[in-house]
């Protein structure tokens, strides 16, 4: 017996434009959100990264300046107030010693600078420093014509064994007074860091010695001569100099009962930001001299 079989044709499937645009639109959404949590994460990344390197910077510029003040010579910091505080300025010491015969006016002015032999970093030469005996004011350092700093010419040591040396200085070896612990100092040339316009912190060295203390503007320009070695040791600050609450460095005297001591105030922060991080430290500068 046959048996007839009716084939019906099979209808198209797909999706229909209603469909398709449902479609779409959950796309949209959900490709939406997708790129907003990408990108909320990575500008979490981002100031993660940008606050840890202002961390990083600003803990370097401090932790330097830090150093190099404890290491200043006694009542040899300054900051120049008329300059918005922007400035602090000191002289750094590479040794000091004691000594045991100092040349005066008088009977003993032809007689040789005697001192302890003093310890020095590995490539460090005193030659061409500056000695100092009892300078207890600014005058005292900072004056070119100062009576209790000598130019270095050479040194060299006893033979005899004794773990002393004879130095001798270019110009008058005399000195006009003595230290009541019998102390010396050798430092290099004065040292400045300066607070910029721009927010730079700025090193400034070798360009001499001022009765007066020299300006960020002179310094500048005594650097862009050639006179003057110049580094830059952090950015972004926002210091405002135009506000007393906002200067960056102060500097109190020593007296009988204390040591010197520097404040240090600097203001961090990058531009837009909503958190920007304030340092505030302090160095106590050993009253010795």
């Amino acid at each position: 017996m046959a048996v007839h079989v009716t084939l019906q044709p099979r209808k198209a499937k797909g999706f229909t434009l209603i469909e398709l645009i449902i479609v779409i639109v959950l796309l949209g959404i959900v490709g939406t959100f997708s790129f907003n949590y990408l990108g909320f994460g990575a500008k979490i990344f981002s100031d993660s990264v940008g606050r840890d390197q202002l961390l990083n910077q600003s803990r370097f510029a401090v932790e330097r300046l830090s150093r190099e003040l404890s290491n200043a010579l006694p009542r040899s910091v300054r900051v120049r107030s008329a300059d918005a505080q922007r400035c602090i300025e000191f002289v750094p010491i590479i040794s000091s010693s004691s000594y045991v015969q100092l040349p005066r006016p008088g009977p003993t002015a032809s007689l040789p600078f005697v001192g302890v032999t003093p310890l020095l970093e590995p490539g460090k030469s005193i030659i061409n420093q500056y000695l100092y005996v009892y300078a207890t004011n600014k005058s005292h350092i900072y004056n070119p014509n100062s009576n209790r700093r000598k130019v270095i010419a050479n040194s060299s040591q006893n033979l005899d064994n004794s773990g002393l040396s004879d130095i001798s200085f270019s110009g008058s070896p005399t000195f006009i007074t003595g230290s009541p612990a019998l102390r010396f100092f050798i430092t290099e040339q004065p040292v400045s860091w300066c607070l910029s316009d721009d927010g730079e912190l700025e090193r400034f060295s070798t360009y001499g010695f001022f009765v007066t203390q020299p300006t960020r503007s002179s310094l500048v320009t005594s650097a862009g001569l050639g006179n003057a070695a110049y580094e830059i040791m952090a950015q972004l600050l926002h210091n405002g100099l135009n506000e007393s609450d906002q200067f960056p460095f102060r500097v109190f005297e020593a007296t009988l009962q204390r040591n010197s001591l520097v404040q240090l105030d600097l203001r961090f922060g990058r531009a837009n930001d909503s958190e920007p991080l304030r340092i505030q430290h302090e160095v106590f500068v050993p009253n010795v001299p």
